[in-house]
């Protein structure tokens, strides 16, 4: 299940909790709350995975932009071996092969800056999320430590025995 779907499931069961009269708190099915957190612990890794599986794809496309630069290089290179008698032709096959490492060298840099960010994004919002299902877990935590320290009955006093 993914993660989003995951988060919402979790809002769902806040909002399906049973009020405390005069209070913002509610009552959660622990067991409930417990399982969506059990399936976000598993589903989180897959989309850390699913991140670095695109961060991958670009590097495997950067990959092959350098080797498209390198054949191009190659050609050019044979291009100019074939022209050296022709000067100006020389210098305009250098710099077009200076541009062409340029243009290579700045698009795969590019592409590496954007799976950073794709891949800071992710965890930026992974993190902003946790932190918001964490937030609850501790309300939660707080509000089951007030109850359990609030006595639920007040001691029935013994009569002395004759």
């Amino acid at each position: 299940m993914e993660i989003l779907q995951l988060i919402d499931k979790l809002e769902t069961l806040i909002s399906r909790g049973r009020r405390i009269p005069f209070t913002a708190q509610v009552i959660l099915n622990e067991e409930e709350l417990l399982e969506v957190i059990d399936q976000m612990r598993i589903a989180l890794p897959e989309e850390i995975k699913a991140a670095r599986r695109t961060q991958q794809e670009r590097a495997r496309i950067i990959g092959e932009a350098r080797e498209e630069a390198e054949r191009i290089m190659a050609e050019v290179r044979q291009k100019l071996s074939e022209m050296v008698d022709k000067h100006e032709i020389v210098e305009a096959a250098r710099a077009r092969a200076t541009q062409i490492i340029q243009q290579g060298e700045n698009d795969a840099a590019a592409l590496r800056q954007e799976a950073y960010e794709y891949v800071l994004q992710i965890l930026t919002d992974f993190d902003r999320r946790l932190g918001q299902i964490q937030q609850l877990v501790r309300q939660g935590i707080s509000e089951m430590n007030s109850r359990a320290q609030r006595p639920s009955a007040q001691p029935v006093e013994e009569q002395p025995k004759d």
